[in-house]
């Protein structure tokens, strides 16, 4: 029997979650959300962070409890049901098709403005077939170029944040780093934007369950994994804040005084005295899509194949691992197809990109759930410190998502509604009106 290669341990596995967050892309979201909440970018990434961390604490849970490949359709389905934890998994699965997707086309439009005479598309696929590459041959090559693709961005945040420090302690922007209204300002503030803005800024956050994925691929999993996914969370919760609060010290903000909210880092940047970093900023762009898509295809195959060895879905294709590089390659070339639809997306990247977080809320509530089905109603845990850890905080988690799913943009909502709609049907066929199991499923007791 062919299986997955144990070779990840606890810092490739931070690493590898942190190139799917996109450490940088906190600065491709800051004339956006600050426009959108009149300045208050920071209190935005708080508020989703918090709701993220409650989920992360679930995630820890479970893939303490479950270190198998599968993630959210794992862990809902040995816990609750395998039916629900298609439909769990197969909502989740519309965040990691489509994420890499957006990454790719942000390759190829920030690298045409470098090098014109390449067009688009062109680097399109050129980042497809690097990334597919990269995931076949073993998720230990992909492991490496992960691990560049965090570094150089964190480099380049650190350069940045260094120079708004300078500039402020200069005279420049708040002329403070004590500077309250950076964070919260009473003549501003609203509450519909501000959650608005956490439910885009959920997108951000999503990386840290992709590692869950890697489980069977992990050295000591049990251990390894709940910590990578409190660190890579808390870490990026962290890491957003700061950038975030820091820039609004170097440049407070003022109604109308960003021109293009899209493209607001370039103007921020010359705002502060270092234009210079605008193509810096292009090339980071790059290698942290490259990270976010090999992250996420590699993701997105353990997923399909989890439901592919279960199966739910054709077993012989999607729960085929290649035996000389023990990765799920057909899986990874499936991916691949689907991530060339970003040819056909060149001028519609919000598209897209308004349907991960409707992937993301819902799989991150069935995940709260999960918890509390298997410790509390399953496992029929009582005490106070079980209703705390296994009812409360995830009760918690799952009530910050509504909240957050809520304010998710109403097109996004239908058409996910669409993609559960069609994995609804999908399972009615397979377990013959429900009333069966897929084939060959096993669950934990």
């Amino acid at each position: 029997k062919t299986e997955l290669k144990r070779v990840l341990k606890l810092p490739t596995l931070v690493c590898q979650g942190l190139s799917y967050l996109c450490p940088a892309c906190v600065l491709m979201y800051y004339g956006i959300i600050n426009v959108l909440t009149n300045g208050h970018f920071p209190l935005t990434l708080i508020v989703a962070g918090v709701a993220m961390t409650l989920t992360a604490l679930s995630y820890a849970k479970m893939c303490r409890k479950y270190p198998v490949a599968g993630s959210v359709y794992s862990y809902v389905s040995r816990s609750i049901g395998p039916k629900l934890g298609f439909i769990a998994g197969w909502g989740l699965m519309l965040d990691y098709f489509l994420l890499p997707m957006t990454c790719y086309l942000g390759c190829g439009l920030y690298l045409n403005i470098m090098v014109p005479a390449v067009p688009v598309w062109a680097w399109i696929i050129i980042a497809v077939v690097f990334v597919a590459v990269c995931n076949c041959v073993g998720v230990g090559v992909a492991s490496i170029v992960n691990n560049i693709n965090v570094i150089a961005p964190i480099i380049a945040l650190v350069v940045t944040v260094i120079f708004i420090i300078k500039f402020v302690l200069g005279g420049g922007g708040a002329g403070t780093l004590i500077y309250p209204e950076a964070l919260y300002n009473a003549d501003m503030f609203e509450l519909g934007p501000i959650m608005t803005g956490a439910a885009i800024m959920a997108i951000v956050f999503v990386g840290f369950d992709s590692v869950t994925t890697f489980s069977e691929e992990t050295i000591n999993p049990e251990k390894n994994m709940p910590r990578a996914v409190v660190i890579i969370c808390v870490g990026a919760a962290i890491e957003f804040f700061l950038v975030a609060y820091f820039m609004n010290c170097g440049w407070p903000y003022e109604p109308g005084a960003i021109q293009d909210p899209n493209t607001a880092i370039t103007e921020f940047n010359v705002h502060i005295g270092i234009g210079w970093m605008n193509t810096i900023f292009i090339l980071i762009n790059t290698l942290a899509s490259i990270g976010c898509c090999i992250a996420g295809q590699g993701a997105t195959a353990r997923i399909l194949l989890g439901m592919g060895r279960d199966g739910f879905l054709p077993k012989k294709f999607f729960g085929y691992i290649h035996p000389k590089f023990q990765t799920p390659v057909n899986n990874i070339v499936l991916t691949t197809l689907i991530a060339l639809t970003a040819l056909f997306y060149q001028e519609n990247v919000m598209g897209a990109a308004s349907l991960v977080s409707f992937g993301a809320v819902c799989g991150f509530f069935m995940v709260n759930f999960s918890v509390i089905g298997h410790y509390i109603i399953r496992g029929k845990e009582r005490g106070a410190g079980a209703m705390i850890r296994h009812l409360i905080i995830p009760a918690l988690g799952m009530l910050s998502l509504l909240v957050v799913f809520y304010f998710i943009e109403t097109p996004a909502k239908i058409l996910g509604g669409i993609w559960l709609g069609v994995g609804i049907i999908y399972l009615a066929v397979k377990t013959k009106g429900f009333r069966e199991l897929p084939p060959e499923m096993k669950i934990d007791e």
